[in-house]
């Protein structure tokens, strides 16, 4: 084994052998994968190898359909022998909810460009004749959808990386890691030492294990999955074609046909559990099952064979009981750790087979260039904070475990592992009728109801939309107050604090005391990674502010650009301040009631900042400036203190009929101002021009990082432009992920939408070609398969000279 290597991948399954592969398609060869045991021995060998393509997300969607194209082709790129069965697939829907569930994903299809039909009950046993369709609506059916044997895919890429140059070391546990004084990190293993510029915890089981070594955080938990193949069927053996894969929400089944046989494998929805009492396996645990318990089970083994009377009918040949790993929200872990640089995770993947091509391509991507083509943000590790602790982990997994086939609507939340982080304000909050949506482990009110009926969740407008509506027209019409306790805050500090801010953002950082400023952080290839506020306070104290899913994010790329020679401290305080957006033309009115600081226009202009004492609570920051399009301020009071605050707030309000408003009328309030999002339009897939960011661009800057690649950007060209839209649609809206269409043909994508309920217009952000962006451009949206008319109008239907904001 040699001493050095540009990266070590920990763990040989499925996933770091993909990423391997991929590290050394991108050209990265000095590259060493460090395994245990043999590679497959740990939770790969014997997953049941599912290749589908169904999935509500666009970028998980790339992930699957990537997999499904390579692995058929995996036998003449590396010469090692591939056992792929491409016999597609149906997933079934028994509600009118899951209906509208594969009609939403049948247009993500149309922009991943994958094949497939939704069909009727009496076309199903035209592709599977043995089926019971009893309580079936319909069947999403992918053509190309498969299964393959997992330790085929494996080796087949562990053979093409050799071929590469990457080196692959079995039979070698690594002990330890730890970072060295230079950046870089020090592999103990069984047979020595490696020092890496790169490491990747792809540790599988092991992977929380392996991240307390170096203090990080790895929320995964190993489930007990079960899945059940019976004897020959002579019914299978006479029969020419191979039966498509079942995924069948009555059983909560995967079904599909196996050596002649059926296999079954059900995620049970009550009753499932973690393997080995939540303890990290045996080191010298490899290839082993676990004792099957199948009483537990046999509830969904007894629906599984009403839909297939099949299932019944011969004797079960083989039960495999084993771990699979399992996030909370079980989407894998894949990017970088939060703290020192160039910490990988790739791991806590619960379809890990068929993810694990694409997951290591677009991984590869990531570390080789410094983004990937596809958004990475659902995968990134970072998504979790210390909050995600052991006990929440196993909860949460285990309720997702049990929800694998539920069908989950927008905005539907796990209701376990709740109440982690709270604002001051929670309980008052509460006994208004919040309903809460948890969000980097926070809870943040989306609408307040009255009826004490709580949300009816739907993918069509539901039963929050009349109360949204009066939260939205208030803040128009008077005065709104919203607990945003939740954005990430940051205390920027020190005699190099503006010129690092000025170096690090892409628009100007303010000059004079109390000025407010939007910026962007771009990486070297002038992409967007980060949306910031930033107020300064004084020449060496600024309050930066970002979304609350971007803490860990964010205070990274902060402290990875910072240089070695500037005297800045970075402080996280996100903790610290409470926040309150008072917003509406009879904002000043209410706030006046509650400090004695001069509130007028002339004194306290629109983008700018002071600290003030407000109900008697001093060290207030003041900010106007909010999320809304309306005259406003952001109160940021320290924690404890909201209460107070709050109150004073509220009682100073109730002449002038103030109103409590959640994300959801925040959403409606935005998308008619145009306000973009980060992670939906402002993304790494995209630069500030192609977002229609210019304004916030600083091009006669002396420098900022990603200046050079965004002016080379600009002479070429946008390869596609944000735009702005109304779309003719009466009882939903665009919630991003849509496809966009001009003269039949897909064109583009929606980013996110809303309603505005000020204007009664349905709004939507899309991406679509230059050549297309125009105002007044007419488009098509399909949603849920039917074709709404769009057309593009200008930034924005809502105040577009912003004379609200500035009066």
């Amino acid at each position: 084994m040699k001493s050095h290597a540009r990266v070590v991948v920990v763990g040989g399954g499925v996933m770091g052998v993909g990423l391997l592969y991929h590290l050394a398609l991108e050209g990265w060869t000095d590259i060493v994968l460090i395994e245990k045991g043999e590679l497959t021995s740990g939770s790969t060998w014997h997953a049941a190898g599912q290749c589908p393509h169904f999935n509500g997300s666009l970028n998980m969607t790339k992930v699957h359909v990537y997999g499904t194209e390579l692995y058929p082709k995996l036998e003449k790129l590396t010469g090692q022998a591939v056992s792929w069965h491409g016999c597609g697939g149906l997933r079934l829907a028994c509600t009118d909810e899951e209906v509208n569930w594969l009609k939403y994903v049948y247009g993500v299809s149309r922009l991943a460009g994958y094949e497939c039909e939704i069909i009727g009950p009496s076309e199903i046993k035209q592709h599977h004749p043995f089926l019971d369709t009893t309580g079936v609506k319909a069947a999403f059916r992918t053509v190309h959808d498969g299964h393959v044997a997992p330790a085929d895919i494996t080796n087949a890429m562990a053979a093409g990386a050799r071929q590469l140059g990457a080196e692959i070391v079995r039979r070698n546990r690594v002990m330890d890691i730890k970072l060295l004084p230079n950046g870089e990190w020090r592999v103990f293993t069984e047979q020595g030492t490696i020092d890496c510029e790169h490491v990747v915890n792809s540790a599988g089981s092991y992977c929380d294990v392996v991240g307390s070594w170096t203090g990080h955080n790895v929320p995964i938990a190993n489930m007990l999955h079960h899945y059940v193949i019976t004897e020959p069927l002579k019914e299978l053996i006479d029969l020419e074609m191979e039966l498509p894969v079942v995924r069948d929400p009555y059983s909560h089944a995967y079904l599909r046909e196996e050596t002649n046989g059926v296999l079954v494998g059900p995620y049970e929805t009550a009753t499932a559990h973690v393997c080995w009492d939540g303890k990290p396996p045996r080191w010298d645990y490899e290839s082993e099952l676990e004792a099957p318990e199948l009483d537990r089970i046999m509830p969904w083994l007894e629906r599984a064979t009403e839909r297939l009377p099949l299932f019944g009918e011969t004797g079960v040949k083989s039960i495999i009981s084993g771990a699979i790993t399992h996030t909370p929200d079980g989407v894998y872990l894949s990017g970088p750790a939060p703290g020192p640089k160039n910490y990988w995770m790739h791991c806590g993947a619960s379809i890990g087979i068929c993810q694990g091509g694409g997951a290591g391509k677009y991984l590869a991507q990531w570390m080789v260039h410094g983004q990937a083509e596809i958004n990475m943000r659902e995968f990134d590790p970072r998504r979790f904070g210390n909050w995600a602790t052991k006990d929440y982990t196993e909860e949460v997994s285990v309720a997702d475990y049990h929800h694998m086939y539920y069908c989950y609507k927008p905005a539907e939340q796990h209701q376990v592992g709740r109440g982690l982080r709270k604002s001051s304000l929670y309980d008052r909050l509460k006994a208004e009728g919040a309903q809460f949506a948890q969000i980097f482990g926070w809870e943040r009110p989306r609408w307040y109801d009255t009826t004490g009926e709580g949300e009816k969740y739907s993918f069509k407008r539901s039963n929050w939309f009349p109360a949204v509506r009066e939260e939205a027209l208030a803040v128009r019409d008077g005065v709104g107050l919203m607990d945003l306790s939740t954005f990430s805050k940051y205390e920027v500090t020190g005699k190099d604090a503006y010129a690092f801010l000025e170096r690090i953002c892409a628009n100007k950082i303010p000059a004079k005391d109390g000025g407010i400023i939007l910026g962007h952080l771009l990486n070297e290839n002038g992409f967007i990674e980060s949306e910031i506020t930033v107020t300064r306070l004084a020449a060496d104290h600024f309050y930066v502010l970002s979304a609350a899913v971007a803490q860990l994010h964010d205070l990274d790329q902060m402290n990875w650009r910072k240089r070695a020679d500037e005297q800045v401290t970075i402080t996280d305080v996100t903790d610290d301040f409470g926040v309150l957006v008072l917003a509406g033309p009879l904002s000043r009115e209410v706030l006046a009631k509650c400090t004695d600081i001069d509130l007028t226009n002339a004194s306290f202009r629109w983008l700018t900042g002071k600290t003030a004492t407000v109900a008697g609570v001093p060290g207030v920051r003041l900010l106007r400036v909010n999320y809304v399009g309306e005259l406003g301020w952001e109160l940021h009071v320290p924690m404890a203190q909201m209460p107070k605050v709050f109150d004073a707030l509220m009682a100073a309000g109730k002449p002038h009929g103030i109103r409590l408003f959640g994300t959801y009328a925040m959403n409606a309030l935005r998308i008619e101002k145009a306000y973009r999002g980060w992670g939906s339009e402002l993304t790494t897939e995209i630069d500030m021009i192609e977002a229609s960011m210019e304004r916030f661009l600083r091009l006669d800057k002396e420098d900022f990082i990603g200046k050079a690649a965004t002016l080379r950007r600009k002479q070429q060209g946008p390869r596609m432009k944000l735009v702005y839209m109304e779309v003719d649609n009466t009882d939903s809206d665009c919630v991003g992920n849509e496809p966009v269409y001009h003269g039949g043909k897909v064109v583009g994508v929606t980013t996110s939408g809303g309603f505005g309920q000020k204007t009664g217009k349905s709004l939507a952000f899309a991406y679509v070609p230059p050549e297309l962006a125009a105002v007044g451009t007419e488009l098509e949206v399909m949603m849920f398969t039917q074709m709404r008319k769009a057309r593009i109008i200008p930034d924005s239907i809502w105040d577009p000279a912003n004379e609200r904001l500035r009066a």
